[in-house]
């Protein structure tokens, strides 16, 4: 909690953005609830369409100012920008307070464009001067605190906006909320501090609006990785509009509840995403853990199926007449399904920050500098442009398939995306599995692990105690490991398709198979040619006694034909675990102890030219033990 109250550098930029996230969410909710459960039309449109539409309009300035607004960002110096917008947001809350004071809904409307396109400026400032302000090893923890902070505003806001309705004197309560709020994040914006501007000097600001947003798109897709991160956080967007546009009709049409449990189910859903980004960052541990992403994409679907069916078996949608009462919060607890549906909205939500965090943090490491607010504009142009897809999509399924079969169409789709996540970052899912396992397997210290190179080829070497020393190394390394295995095992029933996965090689003595060998070196040099970790073990078997067996020459074959660094690791512990040869059979016996204390202690990069496997042997074997 030091980061968001004492630090000088961060806690003003946080409490600047919660601010503007609170009063954002304040107006928002406030306005779709006075639709929903007023039943506003204006011309043709009910709340059905209206709600929705609603979400679009806000989102509309992300596709046409973002571009420029990142150019801006990378142009001038960000602290004065961020002072500059968030003056701008006193104005918006001034005509926002008229609007209410007159009813009038399409001015309403034009205001929430009006805040759309204030954020819109805001958010490559707040994410594009964010890793200038915290180290490194404190960005997850910082973009942690920003979603966790921008949740809990969602929360307050959510909450406090559906209350304020409620009053007599509502537009008056609103006016002052909302005018105060602005103020507050002015005066905390004056506190943030400038940052070096890292854009080129040749970099020129251009207010056509289209014509960057064109351009910015193009740079976004320039590196895969990045374009491919970005379309996972604009998803996300996407999966958010749809569902915070569904849940007031959910609860209103389905569940036949009032505001108190609208603001309810939108206060869970915000609470969740806080959750999830917390626990993200626990597990995190100061990395960036993109092999979240897919697991949590899952998560979401699966909850999301239980909210589709919590709404099927309630069997009131469509059955709920025009001047029936619609329940309060104690009242609905009262109903049948109503827990499940609160726990599948929480589940879905709390798997939602776990899929968000990581791949914001990813986008932000991945980035050029100088290109960074760009890119975070990039990201929002894709994110708005799912986003108001998302309302269309919205509007389509209501009208069509019906509220909770538009969660189960939701759900099925982002179980695609899934998959899809899945197969785009399988190495490193493959490697949070492992980590997941040797936490629950072993206690496992690590020694030196901060000489591990953070990026570029390396071949690391262990000695062979057991079944599982690939398991622990790769829940110990914070990259993934490319293992060399026996292709005995490699090619067992189902294996081929989990180990490509996580990107193991089979390999074959010359005596067994010249075609494995061969293909297994060739693999090899293009692992080490595109910057891979490769995980060999020397000794070619797993010991059979405890003793070490004498390093084969592999390794030296490797570095002669691609000179790369080697990093040794001694695995200590691990003789005498069930899935070891100590006592006979390996797995069929008792353990002798529950969740053994194992040790690995690694070495400094050794170079290519000064690797000797006869020195590599005796400095594994030193430390054991």
């Amino acid at each position: 909690m030091e980061l968001i109250f004492r630090n000088k550098k961060f806690y003003p930029l946080f409490w600047t953005q919660f601010l503007g996230a609170l009063n954002d969410n304040f107006f928002k909710n406030a306005l779709v609830m006075l639709i929903t459960f007023r039943s506003i039309q204006i011309g043709s449109l009910d709340a059905k369409l209206l709600v929705p539409l609603a979400g679009g309009v806000f989102i509309l300035p992300f596709f046409i100012f973002s571009a420029t607004a990142g150019q801006i960002a990378d142009k001038y110096q960000k602290a004065k920008v961020i002072r500059g917008v968030k003056f701008t947001e006193i104005l918006v809350m001034s005509l926002a307070s008229l609007a209410f004071f007159l009813n009038n809904y399409i001015l309403l409307l034009f205001v929430l464009f009006l805040m759309g396109a204030q954020s819109a400026f805001f958010g490559p400032l707040k994410y594009g001067i964010l890793p200038s302000l915290v180290n490194k090893e404190k960005l997850v923890l910082a973009n942690a605190f920003v979603s966790a902070g921008t949740f809990i505003a969602i929360l307050i806001g959510t909450i406090v906006g559906g209350v304020f309705i409620e009053f007599e004197s509502y537009a008056l309560a609103l006016s002052c909320g909302l005018i105060l709020l602005a103020l507050l994040g002015f005066i905390f914006s004056l506190r943030v501090q400038d940052v070096p501007i890292a854009a080129s000097e040749n970099l020129k600001v251009d207010y056509t609006f289209l014509r960057p947003t064109w351009n910015n798109l193009k740079l976004t897709m320039k590196d895969r990785e990045i374009f491919y991160t970005i379309l996972g956080v604009s998803w996300y967007w996407f999966l958010g509009a749809a569902v915070l546009s569904l849940l007031p009709l959910f609860v209103k049409e389905v569940l036949g509840g009032g505001t108190q449990v609208a603001t309810f189910f939108l206060a869970i859903f915000t609470i969740g995403m806080g959750i999830g980004a917390y626990l993200t960052d626990r597990f995190s541990k100061n990395g960036v853990e993109i092999g979240l992403v897919p697991i949590s994409a899952l998560g979401m679907s699966v909850f999301l199926v239980f909210l589709c069916l919590a709404g099927l078996w309630s069997g009131s949608e469509g059955n709920l007449t025009p001047n029936q009462e619609l329940l309060s919060l104690t009242d609905f607890f009262k109903t049948d399904g109503s827990i499940s549906a609160a726990i599948s909205l929480l589940g879905m939500a709390i798997f939602g920050g776990g899929y968000i965090v990581p791949q914001m943090s990813y986008l932000q490491v991945k980035a050029k500098p100088s290109e960074l607010s760009q890119t975070i504009a990039g990201n929002n142009i894709w994110n708005a442009l799912f986003m108001v897809t998302a309302a269309l999509v919205v509007m389509v399924l209501t009208k069509t398939i019906g509220i909770s079969k538009a969660f189960g169409f939701i759900a099925i789709v982002n179980g695609l995306v899934a998959l899809r996540l899945y197969f785009l970052y399988s190495e490193r899912t493959f490697r949070l599995w492992m980590v997941l396992l040797s936490k629950l397997l072993y206690r496992v210290e690590a020694e030196g692990l901060d000489n591990f190179p953070e990026k570029g080829a390396v071949i690391l070497i262990a000695n062979h105690v057991s079944f599982v020393d690939w398991v622990i190394l790769m829940g110990l390394v914070p990259r993934p490991i490319h293992f060399v295995i026996d292709y005995n095992y490699y090619y067992l029933p189902t294996g081929p398709f989990w180990f490509r996965q996580a990107g193991l090689v089979p390999i074959a003595t010359r005596k067994e198979s010249q075609e494995v060998l061969d293909k297994a070196f060739r693999l090899i040099d293009e692992d080490l040619e595109r910057g891979s970790v490769m995980g060999i073990f020397p000794e070619g078997a797993i010991t059979r006694n405890g003793s070490m067996r004498r390093f084969q020459p592999g390794v030296q074959k490797i570095i002669r034909r691609r000179p790369t660094p080697v990093v040794m690791a001694s695995i200590d512990g691990l003789w005498g675990s069930i899935f070891s040869f100590k006592g006979g059979r390996v797995v069929f016996k008792f353990p002798n102890s529950f969740r053994k204390k194992v040790k690995v202690t690694f070495s400094h990069p050794i170079e290519a030219g000064l690797y000797n496997s006869a020195e590599a042997k005796s400095w594994v074997e030193s430390h054991l033990s």
